[in-house]
């Protein structure tokens, strides 16, 4: 059955008002009409199935038949912290690891990162990767949109962090891989919240490292091949996301 996001505030009783972009996929591209059922969600946990009954002042609307709450997260909350890569990279960091089932996602401008964002720029940007979180919830079928945090600064991100477990993967470590950071510190950092820092393109640089350090956030590899930005992050997650039972 076809999903369809629609915002909490055009749900009034059992009557709801279909977003206009949404609604030209349903009626343009699809071809659904009067009385076919889809299924919606508000991006708050709850997951409707709606009857389609036609236009309304100019708005698709449709009447909510069953409500369900689904439960589609992880126990493990997993926050992506992730360098700010170049082109169409952090498009496709933010599809997948909403897919995986990450919690929420802070871009970070880190010392090595090329793609620099400020203002306008900023903000347009954390928009449409919002956009693209939402639209992998509606493939994989999560009820609940992860966040995509504002742009923030390496030192924003370690008081955002504070005491809370983290890791930081990062390439040059010699002495500790994930696999056995998982394995030895497990009940460690097993709490509810568990922050994954990965880099831009050109790595952490040291003085990251070392006030990552200083702050007691683990550093772990990921073995003996350098992973690109975009593969890394998705590939610790899902190792961590398996170990806490989540995954396979």
């Amino acid at each position: 059955m076809y999903r369809f996001f629609i915002s909490p505030q055009n749900i009034k009783g059992n009557t709801v008002s279909i977003d206009p972009e949404e609604a030209r996929h349903i009626e343009k591209v699809l071809r659904l009409t009067v009385g076919d059922v889809v299924v919606c969600f508000d991006g708050s946990g709850q997951e409707y199935q709606v009857r389609l009954e036609g236009r309304e002042n100019g708005i698709l609307t449709g009447q909510i038949i069953q409500t369900s709450l689904r439960e589609s997260e992880p126990v493990l909350k997993l926050y992506l912290a992730q360098g700010i890569a170049k082109g169409e990279k952090m498009d496709t960091i933010i599809q997948k690891s909403v897919e995986i089932g990450v919690t929420d996602i802070y871009p970070v401008s880190c010392e090595r990162s090329v793609v620099r964002l400020t203002g306008d720029k900023a903000e347009k940007k954390v928009q449409r990767w919002q956009s693209i979180a939402r639209e992998a919830c509606k493939q994989c079928r999560r009820n609940l949109i992860p966040q995509v945090m504002p742009v923030m600064n390496f030192t924003s991100l370690l008081e955002k962090i504070g005491d809370k477990p983290a890791i930081m993967l990062y390439e040059n470590e010699e002495q500790t891989s994930l696999k056995s950071l998982l394995k030895n510190q497990l009940r460690e950092i097993s709490g509810q919240e568990l922050f994954l820092l990965i880099g831009p393109e050109g790595g952490f640089s040291s003085q990251e490292v070392e006030a990552a350090s200083r702050q007691g956030i683990y550093t772990a590899s990921l073995g003996p091949r350098i992973l690109r930005t975009e593969t890394a992050g998705l590939a610790a997650a899902s190792i961590i996301l398996y170990e806490y039972g989540d995954l396979g």
